[in-house]
């Protein structure tokens, strides 16, 4: 415990040394009042019955882990900064693999500035997000809610299982 404690004192006057030497400038300074959020990161995990997983019922193959709400009512609440990660993982075989293609915008406010974000061709393949705002004039209505298209595709041991699956979950702001 002594040795934790010290090593936290350390670094502590190693933080205060290294900083006493550089200044900023007083105009760089943010002026008062000043409102700061945090970002926050939401992996939003698709889980797959990768064996089974037939269209058109996806929804009775793939879920988000929620229990009494559909896929389709599934909400994410966001705020502007915010990063959202879309990941898919198999539920009965662990060779299988899920990759999130794309997220396309759906209805509502276009939360990441765009219509479509793409997978990173990574293995498995993720979707990687950065909320641009928070709200949109839509149709002469401020939305606060966007609802959208995850595609994904199941890999059954190297083979392709039967084209892309879409769900169509929503990111809602914070209010």
């Amino acid at each position: 415990m002594k040795t934790t404690y010290r090593i936290l004192i350390l670094l502590v006057v190693l933080s205060f040394t290294a900083c006493k030497e550089k200044s900023v400038p007083e105009s760089t300074l943010p002026q008062l009042p000043l409102t700061i959020y945090s970002s926050s990161i939401h992996v939003i995990t698709l889980y797959v019955n990768t064996t089974d997983i037939e269209k058109p019922d996806v929804n009775s193959y793939a879920d988000f882990g929620q229990t009494g709400i559909s896929n389709e009512d599934y909400t994410t609440y966001v705020r502007k900064g915010d990063i959202v990660i879309w990941k898919g993982v198999s539920t009965t075989d662990s060779m299988d693999v899920v990759n999130i293609t794309s997220i396309n915008h759906h209805s509502g406010a276009k939360f990441f500035g765009k219509n479509m974000l793409k997978g990173n061709d990574g293995d498995p393949e993720v979707v990687v997000g950065v909320v641009a705002k928070d709200s949109e004039m839509v149709d002469g209505t401020l939305a606060r809610e966007e609802k959208y298209t995850l595609k994904f595709t199941v890999m059954n041991n190297g083979t392709k299982r039967n084209g892309t699956f879409q769900i169509d979950p929503v990111l809602k702001a914070y209010r």
